[in-house]
């Protein structure tokens, strides 16, 4: 059996990468660059987490059925920073099903229409 701790990082395919570069440095203050050897798929780097952006023809149904779920330490803030950003049009919830990492989320569409989720782990839970 493999005992995996964590996702390392997600390869996410997006229409535009001028589009997506600005929308991802904007929401998230991460910086995306070229990946080296690959002008295809920019990398999004932030302190602690990083992952893929590629350009794919893949049509917007495909594209918006992906979904990236980040970790945070409080969703309050977050809902804060995306009013502050203009992105009004979220949602929010719990989820409290697992055995381990149950959570309160927030979630909202980018540009290509992908779920972008932030989640604040519920006191008591193993992380």
């Amino acid at each position: 059996m493999i005992d995996v701790t964590a996702i390392d990082h997600v390869c996410l395919s997006v229409s535009s990468l001028a589009r997506a570069q600005e929308y991802y440095e904007r929401v998230f203050g991460a910086s995306c660059n070229l990946r080296e050897g690959d002008p295809r798929t920019l990398v999004v780097e932030a302190a602690r987490v990083h992952f893929f952006l590629s350009k794919s023809p893949a049509s917007s149904e495909f594209l918006s059925s992906q979904h990236l779920s980040l970790r945070v330490n409080s969703l309050d803030d977050v809902i804060a920073a995306l009013n502050a950003l203009g992105i009004t049009k979220y949602k929010t919830g719990v989820v409290s099903f697992f055995k381990h990492n149950n959570y309160r989320w927030c979630a909202w569409k980018d540009p290509d229409g992908i779920r972008l989720e932030c989640v604040e782990m519920l006191k008591g839970c193993n992380t």
